[in-house]
């Protein structure tokens, strides 16, 4: 399969910085290591090398570009492919981004349980009902553990623990309560041509401070408490600055989205972009560019530097969408819901 329009049977998007591990060969790049400049396998050289570089097309061969080389693979001899940051990454960056993403969905409750934000929030949305670390000194042991699910069980919640890659340990005694979570960012607007896309003429586009109920049943379903929603959806830490915008046509959403501003410990203002929904029936009319565009600029109206947003690795579809407009991977993380201590 070709990347076509940015979707990869190797788990990458076009564009996705990836690590590749491949047998060498006569039809692999050579290896580039100074020492050993490897004979071949049968002569006690490596068999395998690994290559790094950005995802170009996943066809076959696979191709890559490594620091404006480009290099092809073949999939036979291909044996692993990993996603990884679009730039090199200190753990301080992942933390930092965290902290801001956190400050802008915090639930309607929070705590601090060594180190970890716990959050509650009637039980809407993974986000606002999980335990995520935010201090470097966290860490998961039995009594740190044993205090996080006695605090959600004092809510009638279920104990969800948030694992960004490199804050904590990966090997959680736990099941999957979520697919992996690509973390992705982008510089301050305007810095992709989509930004100048304005809304349609005959729509409306508005920011609100508050959500409407049309708004929430927008993003929640028809059966949503708005009461309880209201609270979770509005609740920024700190009172950061948050809008709710919307196209409407005769009234009704038919685009949505939620941003969010807020700061990481070093100061550094992030736009958190949430929320973002188009009615299946007005797709393919850029009425989520005219959202994205419009909350971009609010950010920036209100200092933010960067924007931040979380999709599903798995959703092709925006996925796609959102790397084309600029976005690129941060991190990932994914939800566990441990195995119950006692």
């Amino acid at each position: 399969m070709a990347l076509g329009d940015g979707e990869s049977d190797l788990g990458a998007y076009r564009g996705d910085r990836v690590v590749v591990r491949y047998l060498l060969g006569e039809a692999t790049p050579a290896d580039w290591r100074d020492s050993p400049n490897p004979a071949p396998a049968r002569s006690g050289g490596p068999a395998q090398s690994d290559v790094t570089g950005f995802l170009l097309d996943d066809g076959d061969p696979v191709r890559l570009d490594r620091n404006g080389t480009v290099e092809e693979i073949p999939r036979t001899a291909i044996t692993s492919l990993r996603v990884i940051s679009a730039v090199p990454l200190r753990n301080s960056e992942i933390r930092a981004l965290e902290y801001a993403a956190a400050a802008a969905w915090p639930g309607t409750e929070q705590a601090w349980i060594d180190g970890w934000l716990v959050r509650a929030g009637a039980g809407i949305s993974r986000r606002a009902n999980s335990a995520i670390a935010l201090d470097r000194s966290a860490r998961l042991d039995p009594a740190t553990r044993s205090a996080i699910e006695s605090w959600y069980a004092a809510r009638d919640l279920p104990t969800l623990i948030a694992t960004p890659e490199r804050l904590v340990s990966p090997g959680i005694d736990g099941v999957p309560a979520s697919a992996v979570i690509h973390v992705l960012t982008a510089g301050p607007i305007p810095d992709h041509s989509v930004s100048d896309r304005p809304c349609p003429e005959h729509l409306d586009l508005v920011l609100r401070p508050t959500p409407t109920p049309n708004w929430l049943r927008a993003y929640l379903g028809p059966d949503t408490d708005i009461t309880a929603a209201t609270a979770v959806v509005g609740a920024t830490l700190d009172d950061a600055p948050v809008t709710f915008a919307a196209i409407e046509d005769a009234g009704r959403p038919i685009a949505i989205g939620r941003g969010a501003v807020t700061e990481s410990p070093d100061g550094s203002r992030m736009l958190g972009l949430t929320a973002l929904w188009t009615d299946p029936a007005r797709r393919r009319q850029h009425l989520g560019d005219s959202i994205l565009t419009r909350l971009r600029l609010w950010g920036a109206e209100n200092g933010a530097g960067r924007t931040y947003l979380q999709v599903e690795s798995g959703n092709r579809i925006a996925g796609t969408w959102y790397r084309a407009r600029g976005f690129a991977l941060h991190h990932r993380y994914r939800y566990i819901k441990p195995r119950t201590s006692s």
